[in-house]
């Protein structure tokens, strides 16, 4: 998420906030120095914790640590400047609140079974994309496939000719260019000109992994989707399982969480060339959408998988930290992050690094000796993205809370 203008573009708020940096809090609340980073506590009130401050809450009551949760028990953890001797002055501003990039792979098969299916993806591809935009969701969408022009093998068993021109795909305007090869129009959309075989879909998804990893986010949904009429067979990622291991051990980008959609044929039929045992087991074991190619009715198909990517797409839980202007500086010591939800308000305490949040609330740089976001800890995560009203707000000028683990 970026934050908003306000965050940092006028100088006369970083002129503030650096005043604040310098000036700390007053002389009859100058913080006591604890641990290594140099903020361990504060003015230490009755009933403080180290590692936090004696705030202020409702009716000027001191609030406390929840070992439990990382959160303030009561009250605000932010030095109020209306009390006695707390005059650091925190500025307040606001995050905005963007759902969450989604990334979508999708192969789909150039055997000669498929010309239907092919000229529906070509036809719905656009419709599909613009559904997902409309919702408020940063959409890229990575195609695997031969595209128009490129002689791709036959069925087998038609000798009358070994290859068709017309088994491949590209995409018009606006998602691609419309133009055969070069449909690709980055980052929003790519298109991998690979044939893609009654078989090969799982193992070309792992296989052309350098040729699209790029194009990712790394905080962004991934979905991975087939269209074929025909099972994964033939190669070292022909068992869900199988797949599910080689895409975790992808290295670039964060997988975590990807799920896994398909066109396949849910029982014999006249359509089908075999029955899609392993993307059945792939769509169940990776929570995704299954449409029965059998039924040859892909439009609801698309539908849906747009409504579960955008579903997918939670509320993003990092914010960049702008640069301050010229002749100013950022004191990574001196932010605060504040959670307001539905339920409740709390400041969150910061923490090392992700593996310091364990199962708790908080937050962490992404680089603690030269921080450029700021990320929530999985379980504050969970808690903004069940809301999407909630609001987050970076507090500047205040010595960093620190959570007392």
């Amino acid at each position: 998420m970026m934050l908003r203008r306000a965050l940092g573009t006028t100088r006369s708020t970083w002129v503030a906030i650096a005043l604040a940096a310098l000036a700390g809090c007053s002389a009859d609340s100058e913080p006591e120095r604890g641990d290594g980073r140099g903020r361990a506590g504060t003015k230490a009130g009755a009933g403080a914790t180290a590692g936090t401050r004696a705030p202020s809450g409702p009716g000027g009551s001191a609030g406390s640590w929840n070992p439990a949760t990382g959160v303030a028990g009561s009250g605000s953890q932010i030095p109020d400047p209306s009390e006695p001797g707390e005059s650091c002055g925190a500025i307040s501003q606001q995050a905005t609140n963007q759902r969450r990039p989604a990334d979508i792979i999708i192969a789909v098969d150039n055997s000669g079974s498929m010309d239907e299916e092919i000229a529906a993806v070509r036809e719905r591809l656009n419709a599909f994309s613009q559904q997902i935009v409309d919702s408020g969701v940063d959409v890229r969408i990575i195609l695997i496939a031969a595209p128009l022009g490129m002689p791709v093998m036959q069925d087998p068993f038609d000798f009358d000719d070994d290859s068709d021109e017309n088994l491949g795909i590209c995409i018009d305007p606006p998602l691609g260019s419309g133009t055969c090869p070069n449909d690709s129009q980055a980052p929003r959309y790519a298109h991998v000109p690979t044939e893609v075989g009654s078989h090969d879909a799982l193992n070309l998804f792992i296989e052309t992994y350098p040729q699209w990893k790029a194009q990712l986010r790394e905080t962004s949904t991934k979905t991975f989707v087939v269209v074929t009429d025909d099972d994964a067979e033939d190669g070292p990622n022909d068992s869900a399982q199988a797949f599910e291991t080689s895409v975790m051990g992808l290295t670039g980008s964060s997988f975590e969480g990807w799920s896994f959609s398909g066109i396949y044929c849910f029982s014999e039929c006249p359509d089908a060339a075999s029955v899609g045992t392993v993307y059945a087991e792939l769509v169940a074991r990776r929570k995704g959408v299954g449409g029965d190619l059998c039924e040859q009715n892909f439009a609801p198909v698309f539908d849906a998988l747009a409504k579960a990517v955008v579903q997918a797409s939670g509320l993003e839980c990092a914010w960049e930290i702008p640069a301050p202007p010229a002749g100013q500086s950022f004191d990574r010591q001196r932010v605060n992050v504040r959670l307001a939800t539905a339920a409740a308000t709390t400041d969150l305490a910061q923490v090392q690094n992700e593996a310091a949040c364990g199962t708790r609330a908080g937050w962490y740089y992404d680089d603690e000796a030269s921080p450029k976001r700021i990320l929530a800890c999985p379980q504050s995560c969970s808690a903004l993205q069940g809301d999407l009203d909630a609001k987050v707000d970076v507090l500047f000028g205040c010595e960093t809370i620190l959570r007392p683990d």
